[in-house]
């Protein structure tokens, strides 16, 4: 490569400037277009990859001359190593190894997908892939090279600053680190699994099934903590708690019935949801398209007891 190699900080530059061209779009997109966004539900993302991918894969090849609105503004380039602009095939699988992980990340993933082998291709997605992109973006200092870049053959230079010294290969030692990253990415699942076996565990994933049965839901977490506060000139008290988030199908964030029945399936299926000093459910409304997100909650808080007078 002729060409002097771009930094990590003009990289990430240009990225977030990218990003909230992206982010501002998704924005726009919502405000016109917000219940069918919503109606999407965990799809929505797959919408917001498609438009990402549109947008860096045209840019960054050689249709868009190597460079997004963020690469143009502080004038870096993506080429291939023999300094020429990309073609759009090479451009786009370029985004997706990097845009696919970030769009799964985060997204609301049928639970049926936890007991296949799609569940090892999700973990090494999710967490192989995102764990060596930034690893290597942050320390291959030799070419900068992230996994993306690596697996297509592209470098990101400055654009038009020629280069007096040959670029330097990239250190064997990160290409073992990313392959011990992955091995830990593919046998996460089968942690998670032997988890999801345990008493603990196992009460939660039922309840969760048993609230994502009720017909206006469209998905759910929950979580079983404990918060401690402590006073400056007092005893701490412990609170121990089940919260849960609700994801619905309609602008009805104020149904306290709702609110009320997804409690009862808490207590009815968590044999020590009973025991707990508070019990929360939060109903929530909108969307995540991953370039953006919008969403309108409302949180009912009561104990036990409470709940069961209701």
């Amino acid at each position: 490569m002729q060409y002097e190699i771009s930094g990590f900080w003009r990289r990430l530059g240009a990225f977030f400037i990218d990003s909230i061209i992206l982010s501002a779009f998704g924005f726009i997109l919502g405000l016109v277009f917000t219940p069918y966004l919503v109606e999407l539900g965990g799809w929505g993302r797959v919408l917001g990859f498609f438009i990402a991918i549109t947008y860096f894969a045209i840019l960054n090849s050689s249709i868009g001359g190597g460079q997004t609105i963020g690469k143009r503004l502080l004038k870096i380039q993506v080429l291939d190593k023999d300094g020429e602009l990309l073609n759009f095939t090479k451009s786009a699988i370029r985004y997706s190894i990097i845009g696919i992980p970030f769009f799964l990340n985060g997204a609301l993933i049928p639970e049926s997908f936890f007991h296949t082998i799609v569940f090892y291709l999700l973990s090494v997605l999710v967490f192989g892939f995102s764990s060596s992109i930034v690893y290597l973006i942050v320390f291959n200092r030799n070419t900068r090279q992230s996994l993306h870049d690596i697996i297509v053959g592209s470098f990101v230079i400055m654009k038009g600053v020629k280069s007096s010294k040959p670029c330097k290969s990239i250190w064997s030692v990160h290409y073992v680190i990313c392959a011990i990253i992955m091995v830990l990415a593919l046998l996460a699942p089968i942690l998670i699994g032997h988890l999801s076996k345990k008493d603990f565990f196992s009460q939660l994933i039922t309840t969760r099934e048993q609230i994502q049965d009720i017909p206006e839901v469209a998905f759910a977490t929950i979580q079983d903590g404990q918060s401690i506060f402590k006073p400056l000139d007092g005893e701490s008290t412990k609170t121990t708690y089940i919260a849960s988030k609700i994801y619905i199908k309609s602008l009805n964030i104020e149904d306290e019935q709702l609110a009320t029945k997804i409690a009862k399936a808490i207590l009815k299926t968590h044999k020590e949801a009973i025991q707990k000093n508070l019990i929360t459910v939060t109903l929530i409304y909108g969307y995540d398209i991953g370039i953006s997100s919008r969403c309108w909650g409302n949180t009912y808080a009561f104990t036990p007891d409470e709940w069961l007078a209701k």
